[in-house]
């Protein structure tokens, strides 16, 4: 049993490295993938055919001209089944549909979902809904990811509190895995909107990142080597300083310091006008503007001179008016005074949807990562 076990385990791993070569190289041929994960041209052989019948992988053609032999190209085969990407941090909550090759199919609102009530019966119900409208057979949706707005235990798996959601000590995962039968994965919201900058925004091709979002919430996810960093506790990304900065917050401060100026707008509409005015050079709009700008770029760049990552994402609408963005980039810069250049500071692609496609993305990178013996 030891042996048989043992030989399973093998196989597995050997079949994920190939996965994950054809995901990183593709396309690719079998003797090139020989070549690259050093495995037998026999086993590359046996485990590409296993993997043809699942309909992961598949053959689109060859390669080479002349006399010489030309030799068959494997790639992921996109429509070989799907990813979903649920944010519950949204309002209303967001899902996203992903190909195997990370495009994105279908996206779509849900509803805003509070309490554990809603998320056993609405979350499930809504899902199962979402993929019907897609004429996709459930067997096709090979994982699920869901980010949550709030702390999660050490797996991943139980939202140990969340105020947005008003959950505490929820098993989230196996909840939707019972119910749906389909692999589940849980993440926090900023982590899952940062990695999927890295996946495929942003800072595509990236491998050490850091995404700080100042919107009605504030947070930042953290890659590290490609791998999103949770911290010791898993709270890694908690930025207690910026919540003076949260739209809500903010907008309230500036109404109660201007009385008048602002009373009839909403919050984003506070923030948005004062910003105007600000850079618009009125007073004394524009020293609070400036002072912000200073205060917001200072500690962006104690990261960065700590971290020290390939790029900094940032999100929210600390990036919606472009003079504003930019002259907080350039504060940042300046202030970070790094001898080797300066950091890249970007705004987010995703946007409002980067939670959820950061949830789907994760989604992809456990279907390929390359397993390792624990």
């Amino acid at each position: 049993m030891i042996k048989i076990g043992n030989q399973q385990m093998l196989r597995e791993i050997n079949k994920s490295t190939l996965l994950h070569t054809i995901f990183d190289n593709g396309p690719i041929s079998r003797v090139d993938l020989s070549r690259k994960t050093k495995l037998s041209p026999t086993t590359v052989s046996i485990l590409i055919d296993d993997m043809i019948r699942q309909e992961l992988v598949h053959e689109i053609g060859t390669t080479g001209s002349g006399v010489g032999r030309k030799m068959t190209l494997l790639n992921i085969k996109a429509d070989g089944g799907y990813v979903l990407g649920i944010d519950l941090a949204s309002s209303p909550a967001h899902c996203v549909l992903l190909n195997l090759h990370g495009e994105l199919i279908a996206n779509q609102g849900l509803k805003s979902l509070v309490g554990e009530e809603q998320l056993r019966s609405d979350l499930v119900s809504l899902t199962h809904s979402f993929i019907e409208k897609q004429n996709i057979p459930q067997s096709l949706i090979r994982r699920v990811g869901i980010s949550v707005p709030g702390r999660l235990d050490d797996k991943q798996s139980v939202v140990i509190t969340s105020h947005y959601l008003k959950l505490h000590n929820f098993p989230l995962l196996s909840v939707m895995e019972e119910a749906l039968s389909i692999p589940v994965l849980v993440t926090n919201d900023l982590d899952a909107a940062g990695f999927a900058e890295r996946f495929s925004g942003a800072a595509k091709g990236d491998h050490t990142t850091v995404f700080i979002m100042i919107d009605y919430g504030t947070g930042a996810g953290i890659v590290l080597n490609g791998q999103v960093y949770h911290g010791a506790r898993g709270t890694a990304g908690k930025t207690e300083y910026f919540e003076p900065y949260c739209t809500q917050v903010l907008a309230g401060k500036l109404k109660e310091d201007f009385p008048g100026q602002f009373e009839a707008l909403s919050a984003d509409e506070t923030i948005r006008t004062f910003i105007e005015l600000g850079l618009s050079g009125i007073e004394p709009y524009r020293e609070r503007a400036e002072y912000m700008i200073a205060d917001i770029a200072n500690y962006c760049a104690r990261t960065l001179q700590m971290l020290n990552p390939q790029k900094m994402i940032l999100g929210g609408w600390i990036t919606e008016n472009g003079l504003f963005f930019d002259k907080l980039v350039t504060a940042i810069n300046k202030k970070e005074n790094s001898p080797y250049g300066a950091t890249p500071v970007v705004s987010s692609h995703w946007k409002k949807y980067g939670a959820a496609m950061g949830a789907a993305t994760l989604g992809l990178y456990e279907i390929f990562k390359q397993k390792v013996v624990q």
